[in-house]
């Protein structure tokens, strides 16, 4: 069965080896794994570490060569478009390839005369390298909104700059994601945003109360103008206590029960390969049967176990994301 995974932190684990002189990262040690899960497409994001919070343009520069260098050389990923038709690509074994953004300090030191002009054009270059989606904030207040874990910030929600930022992100039809922002600056996105957002990693706050996590009304909300949610792996999003797989099916059934199967899809958000590192921050807290990409087989047959149809799981794992997508870029093609 194919997967599309909605979030992926993969690109720190090529840079950090690229750093230190290695190459073929992600033929070597991503796609097996992936190819093993069944993952097709997947979201990867470029993230600046809070170690390099500091000097978040020059990291984001530096990610974006040690990245583009790394699946350039590539046999085995596809980079990505929702306007590109792949489906009879006759490399089509290779894995499609989105590139995404968690978190846009960096655009504040961008080139431009004033700060809606480095935003707009950070935008250019991005869409340029076939960017299509945003995260705006991780773990911080910064000149566009504030993320979960801001705590320290009195001001909330998204900046008038945030808000500009919405506009111009519309007219390219870009995946607004609201995963990692708090609950202000959540409402202040979706009610600025004429496109439907999605969740990319984030679950359901009834089952585990974490401010990264969603609540009922949110869960809704973006249900309601067909968005997606995609359910985390990460053990402290499962349950604060016990983090297991089936402790993290559970948050599938909630959230299908709660608006429908064709809603829910998957944003692993796997941190396997990011424990060596010094990034400033500390992944450390798994799943238990849910540590990797390669577990992702056994994941669908427990859901099924567990009373999901194979058409529901054909859905979660693929249907649901790559229709939200296509959905979403048809209307720039129908501008064209």
């Amino acid at each position: 069965m194919k997967v599309f995974d909605l979030h992926s932190d993969l690109f720190t684990d090529i840079a950090w080896r690229k750093s230190r002189g290695e190459k073929n990262i992600f033929d070597r040690f991503h796609y097996p794994k992936l190819k093993e899960g069944g993952v097709d497409s997947i979201i990867c994001v470029f993230w600046v570490e809070p170690k390099f919070r500091n000097h978040p343009y020059d990291r984001f520069q530096t990610l974006f060569q040690y990245v583009m260098s790394d699946l350039m050389d590539s046999k085995h990923a596809m980079i990505g478009h929702p306007l590109s038709d792949q489906r009879n690509n006759p490399d089509s074994e290779k894995i499609k390839i989105f590139f995404g953004v968690e978190g846009l300090t960096f655009m504040k030191d961008w080139k431009g005369e004033t700060i809606e002009a480095k935003i707009e054009n950070a935008f250019n270059f991005l869409h340029e390298n076939k960017f299509i989606h945003l995260i705006f904030a991780w773990n911080e207040r910064n000149f566009l909104a504030t993320g979960t874990g801001a705590e320290d910030s009195k001001i909330k929600g998204l900046t008038d700059y945030g808000k500009i930022a919405v506009q111009m992100a519309n007219k390219k039809n870009w995946i607004l994601d609201v995963s990692h922002l708090d609950e202000t600056s959540f409402w202040d996105m979706y009610n600025a945003s004429e496109l439907p957002v999605i969740a990319s990693h984030s679950n359901a706050r009834a089952l585990c109360p974490h401010e990264r996590n969603l609540t009922d009304e949110q869960i809704k909300a973006i249900a309601e103008r067909g968005g997606i949610i995609g359910l985390n792996t990460y053990g402290l999003f499962v349950d604060h206590e016990n983090p297991t797989i089936d402790k993290f099916i559970d948050h599938a059934i909630y959230i299908a029960d709660l608006v429908g199967p064709e809603h829910v899809a998957f944003g692993f958000d796997f941190v396997n390969y990011l424990e060596s590192y010094d990034l400033g921050t500390e992944f450390n807290v798994y799943t238990r049967e849910l540590e990797d990409a390669t577990k992702i087989p056994y994941l669908l047959e427990k859901m099924s176990k567990r009373g999901f149809t194979p058409e529901e799981l054909e859905s979660i794992s693929f249907n649901n994301a790559d229709h939200y997508i296509k959905k979403l870029f048809s209307k720039e093609k129908d501008r064209r």
